[in-house]
């Protein structure tokens, strides 16, 4: 074959593959290939068109916002996680049911007759360090249900996909909004204000390494579990509703709330506040409120319950934890009437081993689990109630003259003093049982618990019983 023949294959060869790529055959997608091929991790912004209307999701941070758009008033707004994850999964996985080719695409079976020659529905996914994206616009429905026609790119070539990306992405525009009111997990709060009611009133809490405390309007150990409970009831609660942009914050009543919470996490920076306004009209579970993290006014229901919280239902109905390695001695006296408690009972940690002894108030070994025993019950009575700890309170239960408890940490065996470096840990005080109730306080704290008459019997002590004992 002589090179003119061997140029003239070539031009054709060219000339077959330019036709190809101009009929939208260039690429043979399989079944199972995604048409997008996109990488959700990748996705940084989404713009997503309808109607004239667009609406851009931006991610920053890790955080994906509402940027732009027909949500007016909410730009910048949190998207619901759950939504946009949807959104980036369907997308990434979208594969076609059919193909067709340009040849396909004449008289009733159309770009227009498919409403895809100007689609009114479209998405664009743009990807880090990506410029223009890849869009995907949506034409009718398909012959069955769950299906549309979709085109690719501006691409002449028309597919048929399942409709499920549609349903996800063009959702009223509201639906886009994180329906959480707020992003902070109640398992990592550092700090809670809550100010209520025209006196100002002001609970205040503050978790330390041991768990969580009230500081005001008292201070007392906090109930964890009680503490994240309602903290989660107000910080977790849904929006029901957004108000439109502009809305007037009087006449939701946040200029004058009925209550004003902030919250900070470990580690966070400013402190979170919502403020909580007035009942909406025809709806009275519902509240009108407003986060400084978020923008706009919206329509949270049932929180009215949780501002209903006193420092009571938060605080630990038990005594402050405290550890039995941490004690080397306990002390049981009873205060006589003038005013004098020598031990009567003394128990002292045995040097090198797990047993203690009884040193003062009788003679004999107590084992390990006879102290464990004891000590978990002591330290799980629980109060009924609480009184405060007035003269009056303290004459009338009996506890101007208590039994205590005393429990004792050796600090110094440097000096030939017996007492020594001996730290107090903790006092427990025990008044008369009456009535079936016996009062307790915990050191000098400002009110006393109230318990069961049978909590008294421990300040029997430990290993009563003969099997507590070695011999």
């Amino acid at each position: 074959m002589s090179w003119k023949g061997t140029l003239a294959l070539l031009i054709l060869a060219v000339a077959a593959l330019a036709i190809l790529f101009s009929s939208g055959r260039s690429h043979t997608r399989s079944a199972t290939e995604p048409l997008l091929a996109i990488h959700p991790t990748e996705v940084t912004r989404i713009i997503i068109r309808e109607g004239g209307g667009e609406t851009e999701l931006n991610k920053a941070n890790g955080i994906w916002r509402i940027g732009s758009g027909s949500l007016k008033g909410s730009d910048h707004d949190r998207v619901d996680d759950q939504l946009i994850r949807a959104l980036l999964e369907q997308a990434a996985g979208m594969t076609a049911l059919d193909v067709l080719p340009p040849s396909d695409l004449k008289g009733s079976v159309s770009l227009e007759s498919l409403d895809l020659k100007t689609p009114k529905r479209s998405l664009t996914f743009i990807e880090t360090g990506s410029g223009s994206g890849k869009t995907i616009a949506f034409g009718i429905e398909g012959p069955a249900k769950g299906q549309v026609y979709a085109r690719l790119d501006g691409g002449k070539t028309v597919y048929l996909v399942p409709s499920e990306l549609v349903s996800t992405a063009f959702l009223p525009a509201e639906e886009f909004h994180d329906h959480h009111l707020t992003s902070l997990d109640p398992t990592r709060l550092q700090e809670i204000t809550l100010t209520k009611g025209t006196a100002l009133q002001r609970l205040s809490l503050k978790k330390e390494e041991a768990g969580w405390n009230i500081t005001s309007p008292m201070t007392a150990l906090g109930n964890d579990k009680a503490v994240i409970s309602w903290a989660t009831s107000i910080f977790s609660s849904k929006v029901d509703h957004w108000m439109p942009g502009g809305t007037d914050a009087t006449a939701c009543g946040l200029d004058t709330p009925i209550a004003v919470i902030s919250a900070s996490e470990t580690g966070g920076n400013s402190p979170v506040t919502i403020t909580i306004g007035s009942t909406v009209p025809g709806s009275p579970k519902s509240r009108y409120v407003r986060c400084s993290d978020r923008p706009g006014i919206c329509i949270v229901p049932g929180l009215t319950s949780s501002l209903e919280v006193t420092p009571s239902t938060l605080r630990s109905r038990q005594p402050k934890p405290l550890r039995l390695d941490a004690i080397d001695k306990i002390e049981i006296r009873c205060t006589d009437k003038s005013g004098t408690a020598p031990p009567g009972l003394v128990m002292t940690r045995k040097k090198g081993g797990d047993d203690w002894e009884m040193t003062g108030g009788g003679t004999g070994t107590l084992t390990r689990a006879a102290i464990d025993t004891w000590f978990e019950k002591l330290q799980s009575v629980t109060a009924s109630s609480f009184e405060p700890a007035t003269p009056e309170k303290l004459e009338s239960s009996g506890l101007t003259h208590p039994t205590q408890i005393r429990f004792i940490a050796h600090l110094s065996e440097n000096t030939a003093e017996e007492a020594a470096g001996d730290l107090v840990l903790a006092e427990y005080t025990f008044g008369m049982p009456r009535n079936g109730i016996v009062s307790f306080r915990e050191g000098t704290a400002s009110d006393l618990m109230i318990l069961p008459e049978s909590a008294f019997e421990l300040t029997k002590g430990p290993g009563t019983a003969s099997e507590g004992f070695k011999r």
